[in-house]
């Protein structure tokens, strides 16, 4: 983990262990600082560049092993790609391919001279730069012998923009709250039970001044929230509810209510999954992760929005008592949903979830969920896929995307769908056939927000990464919905 990240003027010292030079691809004149550090290196940087050896693509990287007097020991060239077409994911793909070779080369330090390529938008992008390099350090394992990480310890941005401080004030926020995501769905389901889970968000409220209200089975059973009841019936750890609040009772403030899935472990019950991959249904949680740490993390940078947090936590297993195909369940709102897939159980306990929040009245519900595999199929696994019936919140979440890097895409839903998801012995059913099956997923979930603004993420897609093909993700959890959801309140809070 990096320990320190600062930022201070581009003043050559000669003691850096290694200075990144941003450079866009087809721009060989080097500006201000990165032009006085090649002279200080003897030319080494612009004679690598007319030799053609680097061509800046986007990712690309080349170390300089230097001995000059004082100068730096390495320099490492650092591709953008083209400059129209670089965006906040390609800065922060660009900061994390940086960072993993300074890992694998064992560095504990860095300097970025980051404005001399950015210019005149430094404090846009580099957000985005500290979060890739940031969490391209990140690593999960629980083993016996346990090995001390090669990680950059310190890294600083040669920069003279006067906000950058602020920025990294806050990028340092998101990111200790997108590796704690990380964290909690990487944990195995031995150990990341509904149970676990509930103290996880309390420690998270409590650390951050939020407060948090844990609910039991017999609090769940006497709310008549069935839907969780009935679904957890399978596994013998017990279900939890939980209920998040950030700045509560303050009127004056948006009110914001987020909804996390958190199925501790998804064996499709009844319906059971095949064995392949089973294994990253640990993961079946992100979304209540991603909830329980983005209200943290909007705490701690003191966001002028109320939040309220919702989060039912089950584990999906078949037992003797495990829910069944043809059951019929009523739900917190007395509307009854036929189960025709005990694998489809997410959307059946957030429809529980979806109806609670009605209770606190809130401007806007925004869900999160590990909800369908079709959304994969659809948008692959960087984009998450966004539903709803309030244009407006869409249009904020495909803005905080877009700036997040970490993108979403609006799919179709109308009352067709809506159609498809009724029941013929009961209100709803709670699959209707692979056609449409992420949006129809999200038409179950409309059903139970009564009218209220309402924006479903599914998340299936964005929330693993099998083999870290994106600089900075590491096998297992990504972290994503993170960024996303605090440049979404903050754009609520800004009335934008």
């Amino acid at each position: 983990m990096i320990r320190s990240i600062v930022r201070q003027s581009p003043k050559f010292t000669g003691k850096e262990e290694v200075i990144v030079v941003p450079l866009f691809k087809g721009e060989t004149r080097l500006l201000s600082s990165a032009k006085k550090l090649d002279a200080l290196c003897r030319s080494a940087v612009s004679d690598t560049l007319k030799d053609n050896h680097f061509k800046a693509d986007a990712g690309e990287t080349l170390l300089l092993r230097l001995s000059v007097p004082k100068g730096p020991a390495h320099v490492l060239l650092l591709g953008l790609g083209p400059r129209k077409e670089f965006d906040y994911e390609q800065s922060a793909d660009a900061g994390g391919a940086a960072s993993k070779l300074l890992k694998r080369h064992r560095f504990s330090s860095a300097h970025i001279l980051f404005h001399d390529a950015i210019e005149n938008i430094v404090d846009e992008y580099l957000h985005s730069f500290i979060k890739g390099f940031s969490l391209a350090q990140y690593s999960f394992a629980i083993k016996a012998k346990k090995s001390k990480p090669n990680t950059v310890r310190k890294l600083v941005f040669m920069t003279d923009a006067k906000n950058a401080t602020d920025t990294i004030r806050h990028c340092k926020v998101v990111v200790e709250y997108i590796e704690k995501v990380r964290d909690l769905v990487n944990q195995p389901a031995n150990k990341m039970t509904p149970a676990r889970m509930a103290e996880e968000a309390s420690s998270l409220a409590k650390e951050a001044g939020v407060t948090c209200r844990i609910l039991k089975p017999k609090d769940i059973a006497k709310l008549g929230m069935g839907a969780v009841i009935d679904v957890g019936r399978g596994s013998h750890h017990e279900q939890r509810f939980i209920e998040m609040h950030y700045n509560k009772g303050k009127s004056k403030l948006p009110k914001v209510c987020l909804v996390g899935k958190a199925v501790t472990f998804d064996s499709g019950g009844i319906s059971i999954k095949p064995w392949s991959n089973m294994n990253e249904m640990k993961g079946d949680m992100a979304g209540g992760a991603v909830v329980a740490c983005s209200i943290a993390a909007a705490a701690k940078l003191k966001l002028p929005v109320e939040i309220v947090g919702l989060i039912p936590c089950v584990e999906n297993l078949l037992d003797g008592l495990s829910f069944r195909p043809g059951d019929i369940i009523t739900t917190y709102s007395g509307k009854t949903i036929e189960i025709l897939s005990t694998d489809a159980e997410g959307r059946v306990i957030l429809a529980d979830a979806l109806a609670y929040a009605g209770e606190f009245s809130p401007d806007v519900i925004i869900d999160y969920a590990t909800l369908t595999g079709a959304v994969v199929v659809a948008l692959g696994t960087r984009i998450a896929g966004i539903m709803g019936n309030s244009q407006s919140n869409m249009d904020l979440l495909l803005r905080a995307g877009e700036q997040s890097g970490e993108p979403v895409w609006q799919l179709p839903l109308d009352r067709r769908f809506s159609e498809m998801v009724k029941g013929d012995i009961s209100d709803y059913k709670n699959y209707s056939g692979r056609d449409g099956a992420s949006i129809t997923a999200a038409a179950l979930l409309g059903e139970f927000v009564d009218g209220t603004p309402w924006v479903h993420v599914d998340i299936a897609g964005t929330f693993w990464s099998e083999r870290g093909s994106v600089p900075y993700h590491s096998k297992g959890a990504t972290g994503y919905g993170v960024d996303l959801t605090l440049r979404y309140l903050e754009r609520v809070a800004a009335g934008s």
